[in-house]
């Protein structure tokens, strides 16, 4: 920590000189890496007025390493959803450490740690040491100051601690292993060993992704450790143990922590993953150059459709994507008719902590994303007006209903607020080819007359039997007024 201080004042030095001597013109950046691979840009204020003796001369340090966020304070004033962004269970990192209500999870962590140590021919001290030398790597990965008050050792410890915690929830998902299993429940009980799982959804209760596959490394077979965790990210998000495409982190940066790993697996198929840094760019500069080149129209923005209901009545029917991928959402329109393709997602008494731990961390400074779950809800919380649209989307199996009535759900959907910071653009083809099918009227009149006449079996009958009553009518009427002359 001292070496990387000493490389920035060095540069801040090597400035102040070189703002001396007029070196830099104004704007200039100059930068430098630190042994973490920290790169710290300082920009240079040649002007005049900025440089005057009542302002500081020294410009403003930027780091772009990435670091385990906060959850922005003013997604904690929401009433409704405040206490979704604190563990109930277990602390997990130095951000809530040390609550007194958490107590019982963090007495437990040091059983997870000898069932963790037990048949690895290595002891407690090994693994310790091990994170005592990775200890400044892993404090860089928070917010500046929030470790400063544990020492290296304390803080080398709750690495271990936390990491060996998760680590044994891992081998109860994947793996049977009825003693560890029975050990576990019996000091948290079956109400603490269920919303654990909630408590590792949380933005500020996360440690280092890296840490966790460091531990499993030193303590399993890599095979072995590799794929109990690809089993446990599956199990968790999708209900089955085996995903449709291997994914991989080659092509893409690793994951800072695990939510972010559970992130890069909803919203990245496999051909989207390997194309990531050769394709993206930033939303703003996007919309910069649209700007730049046309003016845009906001209008193309804003859509009057709005409800599952509201759709199936204009004839777009739903269906499940056969992938698990939230931007997996198609629509294609067919002559008398629409077809709406949505990812399968399971709705429990987690998904409102997950979905906004999730938002909350697509909204965190510093993290580049092209919020892609604040988006998928966004779409979602359009579709989902009423329990009636539930109740169609839950017979469609594009929502699994663990959560109780459909009432409920809808008012989950209701409650997460996406504070209008979703990506306009990356359902924005979608939402255009609904809209035209929308305003189609000779497709939506069918759709209507389909819609109200042929809904069930009843209504058929009926119309069937009042044509044919017509019918007879109108032939009744003919034959008296033009009668047989040969009758």
């Amino acid at each position: 920590m001292e070496g990387h201080t000493g490389q920035q004042e060095d540069l801040f030095a090597d400035i102040d000189k070189k703002t001396d001597d007029q070196a830099y013109s104004d704007g200039e950046v100059a930068s430098c890496t630190t042994d973490g691979n920290e790169i710290v840009n300082i920009t240079v204020i040649a002007d005049p007025i900025l440089q005057a003796e009542s302002m500081p001369r020294r410009g403003y340090t930027y780091s772009w390493r990435r670091r385990i966020q906060k959850v922005l304070p003013l997604l904690k004033m929401d009433e409704y959803n405040r206490h979704e962004y604190d563990p109930k269970v277990v602390s997990l990192g130095p951000y809530h450490h040390g609550k007194p209500e958490l107590q019982l999870a963090e007495d437990f962590k040091h059983i997870a740690l000898e069932m963790f140590v037990s048949g690895s021919r290595k002891d407690v001290a090994y693994f310790y040491n091990k994170m005592l030398e990775v200890v400044d790597n892993a404090r860089s990965c928070y917010v500046d100051g929030s470790t400063d008050k544990y020492n290296d050792h304390e803080f080398a410890l709750m690495m271990l601690l936390d990491a060996c915690f998760i680590i044994n929830h891992i081998e109860l998902s994947t793996s049977d292993r009825y003693n560890k299993l029975r050990t576990t429940r019996h000091h948290l009980g079956m109400l603490a060993l269920s919303t654990t799982v909630r408590d590792m959804f949380l933005l500020e209760n996360q440690i280092p992704f890296w840490i966790l596959k460091l531990l499993i490394s030193l303590r399993y077979d890599k095979d072995e450790g590799e794929e109990s965790l690809e089993m446990f990210l599956n199990f968790t998000l999708f209900g089955d143990y085996e995903q449709k495409g291997e994914m991989s982190y080659n092509h893409v940066e690793e994951p800072l922590h695990l939510l972010e790993a559970f992130r890069t697996r909803l919203v990245s198929q496999q051909s989207e993953v390997r194309n990531f840094h050769c394709t993206f760019t930033p939303q703003w500069l996007k919309r910069k150059k649209s700007i730049n080149n046309d003016r845009v129209n906001m209008k193309s923005y804003i859509h009057s459709f709005r409800s599952v209901t509201d759709l199936k009545a204009k004839g777009i029917y739903f269906k499940p994507s056969c992938t698990h991928s939230l931007k997996d959402i198609k629509f294609k329109s067919r002559y008398f008719y629409g077809q709406l393709v949505l990812p399968t997602w399971y709705v429990s008494i987690y998904t409102k902590a997950f979905f906004l731990n999730m938002i909350a961390y697509e909204m965190c400074p510093n993290t580049v994303t092209d919020r892609a779950v604040t988006s998928y809800v966004y779409f979602m919380k359009s579709l989902i007006e009423s329990p009636r649209d539930v109740k169609e989307l839950r017979e469609k199996q594009i929502l699994f209903n663990m959560l109780g009535s459909d009432e409920e759900v809808a008012r989950m959907y209701k409650e997460i607020n996406t504070y209008g910071v979703n990506n306009a653009h990356i359902f924005y083809n979608v939402k255009e080819k609904i809209q035209e099918h929308y305003n189609n009227k000779a497709k939506t009149w069918i759709a209507e007359l389909i819609h109200t006449y042929f809904r069930s079996p009843w209504t058929a009958l009926a119309l069937l039997a009042a044509t044919f009553l017509l019918c007879l009518t109108f032939t009744q009427t003919y034959f008296t007024i033009n009668p047989n002359p040969r009758s």
